[in-house]
């Protein structure tokens, strides 16, 4: 028999599968687990995450402060999307499914970054430009599945919510 947190990491390992499957477009937000613990593990994960970033530059209260803003903002997207279409009982699964994501993009960006150092400053790197690309692509399919929207619809939502974002990093900053 197993027991509660077994099966709650047993459901989270299904979840990291199924980010991993919808980076790689191959699966959708409904496939995720229902289970509001399996998000929080993974938002865990991503504050853990935060922590391979923190260098003399950015201390891990800044990274903290812009991943929170990022949880905040992408909630905001997905309950205001959600209300909208009427479909509220998929919030879990949608914040999960780009909360997941955008972990695990985030994780491939640090590795590239790791490897590349022939750069200097990181907006005259090809590869940010791919994964910022590809990032996008990603969301969107989320908000196309979970929205039930056009193709067109989801790719200016998610690049709307990446342009409000940046500004209120820019402002943040101000």
């Amino acid at each position: 028999m197993m027991s509660p947190m077994q099966n709650i990491l047993g459901q989270w390992l299904t979840s990291l599968k199924h980010y991993a499957a919808m980076s790689l477009f191959l699966s959708g937000p409904e496939r995720l687990p229902y289970n509001a613990n399996c998000t929080v593990l993974t938002i865990f994960a991503y504050y853990l995450l935060c922590l391979a970033l923190v260098d003399q530059d950015r201390s891990f209260t800044e990274l903290s402060a812009h991943l929170t803003l990022e949880l905040g903002l992408v909630a905001l997207f997905v309950y205001v999307g959600l209300r909208w279409k009427g479909s509220l009982s998929r919030f879990q699964q949608t914040f999960s499914a780009l909360v997941g994501i955008n972990l695990l993009i985030t994780l491939v960006s640090i590795l590239v970054y790791r490897v590349d150092t022939g750069h200097d400053n990181i907006l005259q790197n090809p590869a940010f430009y791919l994964l910022l690309f590809w990032n996008l692509a990603v969301m969107s399919l989320i908000f196309k599945r979970a929205l039930e929207i056009t193709t067109h619809l989801s790719a200016m939502i998610a690049f709307n919510y990446y342009v409000i974002y940046q500004f209120i990093l820019i402002w943040f900053y101000w």
